[in-house]
């Protein structure tokens, strides 16, 4: 199986992104132009999104 180890910007930890997702076809496509968040980041952005939504 297939992966790039991509840095979250939110986090700065490296994780993989594994051949057959959405995020691998969008990196692959871009490489590093792109703005990247681990899942554990982009749940918590959205969390917090949703939150200021209903404020």
């Amino acid at each position: 199986m297939f992966y790039y180890e991509v840095h979250c910007y939110s986090c700065k930890k490296v994780y993989r992104v594994y051949e057959g997702t959405k995020e691998y076809k969008h990196y692959k496509k871009k490489r590093e132009k792109g703005i990247y968040c681990c899942e554990d980041c982009s749940h918590n952005i959205r969390i917090e999104a949703i939150k200021n939504f209903f404020r």
